[in-house]
């Protein structure tokens, strides 16, 4: 297969239904130029996921590569195997559990070509809470800097729907990222900072986000119990302490100062979370403060 223009690039775990969802939303009039790879994380469901992409790629038009790795990598370092194995000029992440709406992949290649940008993000509906996130009146260029990493970093926390070119992500390993479950943020920032990024306002990314949740759990990753149960209250602290940790990376390896920033917009958007720990006691209110 020659090299592509578009990777697009689905991250699998034991998510046999989710995927071939996903995969179906994958519609394009530029079937040539554009590549799917699924990398599978070495699930329970391995052999059956395997057996589903086999049978979508005899039907698709599209050029399908499916990669099962050895041994269980986690998330951080198998969005990293996915960009080892895209030939793509640029690379269109996606978790199996979300979908490419309908029409937005080629409004989405027409960007990349007219705008030629390093970094593309766009809106996406969040099904479980019937919104729409990472929302912008109209499209528009974002200039290179510190400045920039620190306005659009929540725009990075999903995954699905960050477009980078390659080339401009080639250098970053994964494997210094395991546990942090936020690679994406740091490829984002650091590129965001260097080369600026372009924003696209075409609804792209359905978040369906209805899949089994494996963080925490997997073989390569450092088990969590409160990581895994995404109905605890402090489940989305133990996530943000991936992301601080990534943030601080970012911030030595660039000599920014994200985390200032990042810290006030954070103690504002706990509000929420607090709110909902006091709902269970005060006892569980001070625990939640000491974890926070």
């Amino acid at each position: 297969m020659k090299d592509k223009f578009l990777s697009v690039c689905i991250t699998s775990y034991n998510r046999v239904n989710e995927l071939r969802r996903c995969l179906n939303s994958i519609k394009t009039r530029y079937s040539d130029e554009v590549e799917i790879i699924v990398s599978e994380d070495n699930s329970p469901q391995r052999d059956a996921i395997a057996d589903m992409v086999k049978q979508f790629a005899g039907e698709s038009s599209i050029d399908v590569i499916f990669n099962t790795n050895e041994v269980n990598q986690g998330y951080d370092r198998n969005l990293g195997r996915l960009k080892s194995l895209a030939s793509g000029k640029y690379i269109f992440y996606l978790s199996d559990d979300d979908c490419i709406m309908d029409g937005a992949l080629d409004k989405v290649i027409d960007a990349l070509k007219e705008q030629k940008p390093a970094l593309m993000f766009e809106p996406f509906y969040y099904g479980p809470v019937d919104a729409v996130k990472r929302k912008y009146n109209k499209s528009f260029r974002i200039d290179a800097g510190e400045e920039a990493a620190s306005t659009y970093l929540y725009d990075a926390i999903l995954f699905s729907g960050l477009i980078f070119e390659k080339d401009k992500i080639a250098e970053y390993d994964a494997e210094r990222f395991l546990n942090c479950n936020y690679f994406q943020v740091y490829m984002f920032l650091m590129t965001i900072k260097k080369y600026g990024a372009y924003y696209l306002d075409v609804m792209t990314i359905d978040s369906v986000s209805d899949g089994e949740n494996a963080y925490g759990t997997v073989k390569s990753t450092k088990k969590n119990e409160l990581l895994a149960d995404r109905n605890s209250i402090y489940s989305n602290i133990e996530f943000n302490k991936g992301l601080i940790k990534v943030i601080r990376f970012f911030d030595e390896d660039s000599n920014s100062d994200v985390i200032t920033k990042f810290a006030k917009e954070y103690s504002m958007r706990s509000y929420g979370g607090l709110s909902r720990a006091r709902a269970y006691g005060r006892a569980e209110f001070r625990n939640y403060w000491k974890k926070s």
